[in-house]
């Protein structure tokens, strides 16, 4: 890690507060990643509507603002030049194009304050990977991050299921009743966070402790099944054979080509049985339910709608919830125009920033980082952070063809942008344990 982001040796003074430099690193990384994963607003009453307003919710602008300006303080004291090096042509079209379609939102307050907090959450991710002082100091606090999280998630399982458990109670899918979510607010979340942590117990079982790693493994696994979550269950083995495929393969090419191929034929499968005879036909047989449980209504609505601006999109953000949507658009006779995103992270990202951001921010957070693992070299002290960053990215991009992740926000969004980041660092910097 040669603090992950350390260019050469030279960049750093010669610490002579050795204790004291540990300990504020250990803590900025351990709340950094605490808040993302716990949230503000932990174990939810989900029998109640939550209260929107037009500012959004105060308490999360103001605690990602002060984690961001701490992270920022600390970097400044500790050559702030190192970030240059993830400035990349790529980042800069992406945040670029973003930008414009704030301006062309048809809601531009709302997309404002969407943009500012993907900027943020973005730089967020971008300096917490300069903490760690190596490897083994980074897999120790992310396995107090797994192992806090996890006993707060099975803690609320057996004492507040009310609040960990989703209820028929639940205001609007009462359909979940019986799937665990811990303190998050939706079992997907908790799931895609859970298989995080099964990446997480892999990497500290090879950097730190083999027992402690089985354990979050374990912990992490069981509460995964009890989400009864089928995206993320079946984006597991998948994203552990890929990465292995890929560690192995000696033509970069190759490995490439077999991660993007399987993203691809997955929205094939998915988005493009609303569209494709044989595809919808295939999955008839195959399937008990080829609607993806309603997902498709949702898919052919968001085409439709993305159809009618594919170069700007409605706005950063700025379409799922909104008035126009939920009560202009189909009158509020399909559940579609009511959902809270398109299912689908590529979908999404066409819908809101047009086809080019889609494309744009595909390649950053998709495609690079594929290109960086192979950039990177493969030794013995750098090959478990390596993997680590690759399995976050890979099941990102999988679980994108489902779920809405690819806009940097939430848990699995900081994680995705940190391993995009981990990676181009570690394809042009050393690694030392």
């Amino acid at each position: 890690m040669a603090e992950l982001g350390r260019l050469t040796s030279r960049n750093f003074p010669v610490e002579t507060t050795a204790g004291l430099d540990t300990l504020i690193r250990t803590t900025l990384v351990l709340a950094t990643f605490l808040v993302v994963c716990i949230s503000f607003r932990p174990f939810l009453n989900l029998a109640e509507p939550l209260p929107v307003t037009e500012a959004g919710y105060i308490v999360n602008q103001i605690g990602y603002s002060l984690l961001f300006l701490a992270l920022a303080s600390w970097c400044l004291l500790h050559d702030p030049t190192r970030l240059l090096v993830l400035l990349r042509p790529i980042l800069m079209m992406a945040l670029l194009w973003c930008a414009l379609s704030v301006v062309a939102s048809w809601e531009p307050s709302l997309s404002a304050r969407r943009f500012a907090l993907m900027l943020m959450t973005i730089g967020i991710a971008a300096m917490v990977i300069l903490l760690p002082k190596n490897v083994r100091h980074f897999g120790s606090v992310m396995a107090a991050v797994a192992l806090i999280v996890l006993a707060l998630c099975y803690f609320g399982v057996f004492f507040f299921p009310a609040r960990s458990i989703h209820q028929a109670t639940d205001f609007l899918e009462p359909d979940l009743v019986g799937d665990w979510r811990g303190v998050f607010g939706h079992k997907n979340d908790a799931s895609a966070t859970m298989v995080l942590f099964v990446f997480l117990g892999l990497f500290v079982a090879r950097v730190r402790s083999l027992l402690l790693g089985v354990v979050i493994v374990a912990l992490a696994g069981t509460f995964l099944l009890f989400t009864h979550s089928k995206t993320a269950i079946a984006a597991l083995p998948l994203v552990l054979i890929v990465s292995a495929v890929m560690a192995r393969v000696r033509r970069p090419g190759v490995g490439i080509v077999l991660a993007l191929s399987i993203v691809f034929a997955i929205n094939i499968l998915s988005v493009g049985s609303v569209y494709f005879e044989p595809v919808r036909h295939l999955l008839d047989q195959v399937l008990t339910d080829s609607t993806f449980t309603g997902r498709t209504e949702v898919w052919q609505f968001a085409v439709d709608r993305m159809l009618e601006r594919p170069i700007t999109g409605y706005g950063f953000s700025a379409f799922w919830g909104t008035p126009e949507v939920v009560y202009g658009m189909g009158g509020n006779t399909i559940w579609a125009n009511t959902a809270g995103h398109a299912h689908n992270g590529y979908l999404d990202l066409a819908l809101t920033v047009g086809i080019p951001g889609s494309v744009l921010v595909t390649l950053w957070l998709v495609v690079f980082p594929l290109f960086d693992f192979y950039r990177a070299p493969h030794d013995r002290s750098g090959a478990p952070l390596e993997m680590l960053f690759l399995r976050i990215c890979l099941f990102a991009a999988y679980e994108s063809c489902f779920e809405s992740v690819l806009v940097p926000e939430g848990t699995l969004a900081l994680f995705l942008v940190m391993g995009t980041f981990g990676l181009r660092f570690l394809s042009v910097s050393p690694v030392t344990e």
